[in-house]
């Protein structure tokens, strides 16, 4: 066994982990995740197969805990769930045939324009009250962001929080849940597609699917626990939606290329 084969399951052990922390108070966990199957060296479609188990893994959990905690009201928010998973289904599809590079701009352009949002926003003094909204747009809306998922899971988690939290007039802990719920729901068939195509590389997969669920583990319950989980949560998602740009833009593997 050489040094690589040696260090690799940690790796994606400890990657896991990290994003599963992340993915649950807000999302972008998939930067770690994905750049550690990019880091060894794994094709770009395939990465994004193999990215998913964990992503389905973890979401299993962090369901299951929100729910036992009183977090998530299935019935309440069947509107939003349903046009998500159908997206992602087409999504999945569409991501088999793809260019990611068109579309890692796009993830790139769409996380700016939420950022610039979210600091503008936190200068109002506002309230939470969500506007009503008609429900064709409703459907519309989470269509499309059920699609991109069904297409790339980097970033999903942080669009879909914010979009659940103004639509459907959600706390971020609660918003949180019913992200974890919706992208549980669509990744059985979008992470069947994949392995369909032969898009997944089983062994990495079982190591950041195991790293994924200590991570949600460990951040659901601080996340029941602490008073104070909104602020944090809001602060990582703007950390996560910086870091994800930066990605998107190339600066990590600027910084990778400069130092090695």
């Amino acid at each position: 066994m050489d040094f690589q084969e040696l260090i690799e399951p940690s790796a994606y052990l400890l990657a896991g982990t990290i994003a599963g922390i992340i993915n649950t108070f807000a999302g972008g966990g998939s930067i770690f995740t994905l750049s550690s199957l990019l880091f060894f060296e794994m094709p770009a479609h395939i990465a994004n197969g193999t990215n998913r188990l964990g992503i389905l893994v973890q979401n299993l959990s962090g369901t299951i805990t929100f729910y036992r905690h009183g977090l998530l009201d299935f019935k309440a928010n069947f509107p939003y769930m349903i046009p998500c998973v159908l997206g992602a289904i087409i999504g999945a599809f569409i991501a088999v045939y793809l260019d990611h590079s068109v579309l890692e701009k796009i993830v790139g352009i769409e996380l700016s324009l939420t950022l610039l949002s979210m600091l503008y926003k936190s200068k109002k003094n506002t309230n939470n009250t969500a506007k009503p909204t008609n429900k064709n747009k409703r459907f519309l809306k989470f269509l499309a962001i059920g699609l991109y998922g069904g297409i790339a899971q980097l970033g999903m988690a942080i669009i879909l929080t914010l979009a659940l939290s103004k639509s459907a007039n959600l706390s971020l802990v609660r918003a949180n849940a019913v992200k974890m719920a919706i992208i549980f729901m669509y990744m059985i068939p979008v992470f069947s597609i994949f392995v369909y195509h032969d898009l997944v590389s089983w062994m990495p997969a079982i190591w950041l699917a195991l790293g994924q669920i200590i991570g949600t583990s460990i951040a659901s319950k601080f996340a029941n626990s602490n008073p104070n989980v909104n602020i944090w949560i809001k602060k990582i998602l703007i950390l996560m939606i910086v870091s994800t740009i930066l990605k998107v833009v190339g600066f990590w593997a600027f910084l990778i290329n400069l130092f090695t």
